[in-house]
C-alpha cells in the first residue's frame, strides 16, 4: 500500500504465475483463462473512464455538451465488450465440455455472478440490441433515418445539431452525428428520453461488470487449485 500527496492508495497482490503454471494447464483451461482476464481488463479499464467521465463538471458550455457525448461513446463501447465477453461465457464455458467440470467447481461468489449474468443477459434484450446496432456495428440505413426523423422531433436546444472544428483534429466533433445515435439507442433500450435511456444503461453496466470480474475471479481460483495440486 502506499500513500501519495496524503490520499491512501489501493491495495495490490503480485501474484508470481510463471510459464511453468499456465503449461500445466489444458489448451481449453489455458485459453478460458487468458480470454476471461482480456474481458475483464478491457470492461475495467472502459468503465473507469466511464466513471471518471460522469465525474467531470466542466463550466464551458461546449466542453460540458461534448463531454456527455463522449461519454455516451465509451458507455457503448463497454456494451460492445460486456456482450463479445458474455458469448465467451456461453460458447467456451457454458456450451463446453469444460465447462461440466468447471461450474461445479466455482466459489459461491463467482456461481453467483454467473447465474446473475444469465438472468440480465436473458431478461434483457437492450444490451444486444445496442451491441448490434450502436456499439460494435453501425445501425442499417433504415435505422439511422429512423434515428433522425425522432431527432428531428426533439425540440430541446439547437445546439445539439452542431459540428465543431478545430486546428487540432483530434478536438473536431460532430455533435449532430451523436445527437442522431442517442435517440436510436434511446429507441433500442425502449425510452423516449435520452438522459432516462442514458441512465438505465449506465444502471446495469455497473453490476455487469462487477459480476463479469467475479466470475474471472472464481475461474482463476479453480484454475489455482487444480495447479496447486499438481
Amino acid at each position: 500500500r502506499r500513500v501519495n500527496d496524503g490520499l491512501q492508495m489501493i491495495d495490490v497482490l503480485r501474484m508470481g504465475f510463471t510459464k511453468a503454471d499456465f503449461l500445466k494447464m489444458t489448451p481449453e483451461e489455458r485459453g478460458l483463462f487468458l480470454l476471461l482476464g482480456h474481458a475483464s481488463n478491457q470492461v475495467n479499464v472502459l468503465w473507469k473512464l466511464v466513471i471518471a467521465a460522469t465525474n467531470r463538471e466542466p463550466t464551458d458550455p461546449v466542453d460540458e455538451r461534448v463531454s456527455a457525448a463522449q461519454t455516451q461513446i465509451l458507455a457503448r463501447l463497454t456494451i460492445g465488450v460486456l456482450w463479445e465477453a458474455w458469448r465467451l461465457v456461453e460458447t467456451r464455458l457454458l456450451s463446453s465440455k469444460l465447462g461440466k467440470d468447471i461450474v461445479p467447481a466455482l466459489d459461491a461468489v463467482a456461481g453467483k455472478a454467473l447465474e446473475d449474468l444469465k438472468k440480465r443477459f436473458g431478461a434483457s434484450g437492450m444490451i444486444a440490441a445496442v451491441r448490434n446496432s450502436y456499439a460494435f456495428h453501425h445501425p442499417t440505413t433504415d435505422e439511422i433515418e429512423a434515428a433522425f426523423q425522432s431527432a428531428l422531433k426533439d425540440e430541446s436546444e439547437p445546439e445539439n445539431w452542431s459540428l465543431y472544428f478545430s486546428r487540432a483534429l483530434l478536438n473536431c466533433y460532430f455533435f449532430a452525428s451523436d445527437f442522431v445515435i442517442a435517440h436510436g439507442i434511446t429507441k433500442a433500450v425502449g425510452e423516449t428520453d435520452i438522459l432516462k435511456a442514458h441512465e438505465k444503461l449506465l444502471k446495469e453496466l455497473a453490476p455487469l461488470s462487477n459480476e463479469l470480474s467475479e466470475l474471472t475471479f472464481g475461474y482463476a481460483a479453480v484454475m489455482f487449485k487444480k495447479i496447486c495440486r499438481q
